[in-house]
């Protein structure tokens, strides 16, 4: 069988059809719009991502603090060098032992 010549190769390109893609390849029909609360996905730099979380940590916390009520009692008034008392007694204690190799 001899090669074929530049004319024939052109013609038989000009008819030759690519096959389709695969079914796994196609992208999916069109869904409902709910269905992406599911399975959608929002694309989020870091950055961004830790800003959002640390404002809502301290949006959190303030709530929080905001709802405990306000303190009761001695420690409610405001504290003064006055009410200060020296040790009676002082009992020191070892905690830890110092190297004694040295």
């Amino acid at each position: 069988m001899e090669p074929l010549s530049e004319n024939e190769l052109n013609q038989l390109l000009e008819q030759w059809k690519a096959p389709d893609a695969p079914n796994r390849l196609k992208p999916p029909g069109r869904s409902a719009w709910w269905s992406w609360l599911f399975t959608g996905t929002i694309r989020v730099p870091v950055p961004v991502g830790l800003a959002i979380l640390v404002a809502l940590l301290l949006w959190a916390y303030a709530r929080e603090s905001a709802s405990k009520p306000a303190v009761q009692g001695p420690a409610a008034r405001p504290v003064s060098i006055a009410d200060f008392q020296p040790v009676k007694e002082l009992q020191p204690r070892v905690i830890g032992r110092a190297n004694e190799g040295n």
